[in-house]
């Protein structure tokens, strides 16, 4: 697969198309119903318009396909408001369109932040599609014209699900039914660079969200690969609605672990956490780590019992 070309970018998931008048997202599509998604612009509020200079393509594959596109925002009368570089990256084998966004203002916004900002304006087509956004892990419904959230905002239109994943920029708003911006250079804001991304039909997109801001850490190793081999795993957990945000050695120098999970998928179940070694014994403890109530240990696996949109911490000695 030719990962990009002209003013397309594409995976296995999705194609995506950049307008060239404006250097903005023209649409974006799954390979199998061939819905356009979303579109996007850059935007100063209250008022402009977004002009690219070039579009080009720096990398076609094998494993990127990226587009980059520069240009200005402009005022009503075509003077340069700011100027701006896109680039939108497809990988092979990752659901995500990635959006990395640099604005240099030369007229900084002043006033009102909710007035006065530079933004990403994301626009879709139907007004009845129902917008939600992520708390605690969790997508509910908003219809507030300002909502809230680090995590990621859904838009669903039927059986399509489409997901803005803002990288940790909590502050949006709205425009009519089927436009939303989010808020990149409000008054007083010194970062110039963003990453954002889309995805589609993610079942559980708090996942993706977190793996979006969590950044890869690379430890150099001088020996190698160990005697099990070049991969292996330490801890396994088999539900897909259990965010694990947080696993840690217990405080009290005890041959133990400490994991915190939340349940992101609003359904209760049961849930199994495999373990490197076989565990001694297991249990979960409220946030001030009291023990609650023991969990199941068999062999090398710990089974425990998750409610609907709940926290959980579990501690396995060994």
């Amino acid at each position: 697969m030719r990962l990009a070309d002209g003013r397309h970018v594409r995976n296995e998931f999705f194609e995506a198309e950049i307008d060239p008048t404006t250097g903005g997202l023209r649409g974006l599509w799954d390979h199998r119903t061939r819905a356009n998604r979303l579109g996007q612009q850059l935007t100063f509020n209250p008022g402009s318009s977004m002009r690219a200079g070039s579009v080009k393509v720096t990398s076609t594959g094998p494993a990127l396909g990226e587009v980059v596109s520069e240009g200005s925002i402009l005022d009503e009368v075509g003077g340069v408001l700011a100027t701006f570089r896109q680039r939108f990256r497809a990988w092979l084998g990752r659901p995500l369109l990635e959006m990395r966004i640099d604005v240099y203002p030369e007229r900084p916004p002043e006033g009102y932040p909710w007035h006065s900002y530079y933004g990403a304006r994301f626009a879709w087509r139907d007004e009845r599609a129902t917008l939600l956004r992520g708390i605690n892990g969790n997508g509910f419904v908003t219809t507030h014209n300002r909502p809230e959230t680090p995590d990621y905002l859904e838009i669903r239109d039927g059986a399509l699900t489409t997901a803005i994943f803002p990288g940790g920029l909590p502050f949006h708003q709205r425009h009519g039914g089927r436009m939303l911006d989010v808020i990149l250079v409000p008054p007083g804001e010194s970062a110039h660079t963003f990453e954002l991304a889309i995805g589609l039909d993610r079942d559980h997109p708090m996942q993706t969200a977190l793996g979006l801001v969590t950044p890869v850490i690379a430890v150099p190793t001088y020996r190698g690969p160990p005697h099990v081999g070049p991969t292996g795993w330490l801890f396994h957990l088999d539900a897909p609605n259990l965010l694990l945000t947080s696993l840690r050695p217990a405080s009290d120098d005890a041959d133990a672990v400490i994991a915190r999970l939340l349940e992101c998928g609003m359904h209760s179940g049961e849930a199994e956490l495999r373990c490197l070694r076989n565990p001694r014994e297991a249990t979960l403890m409220d946030a001030g780590g009291e023990v609650l109530q023991s969990a199941a240990v068999s062999e090398d696996a710990v089974r425990f019992e998750v409610a609907q949109g709940e926290m959980v911490q579990l501690r396995v000695d060994f």
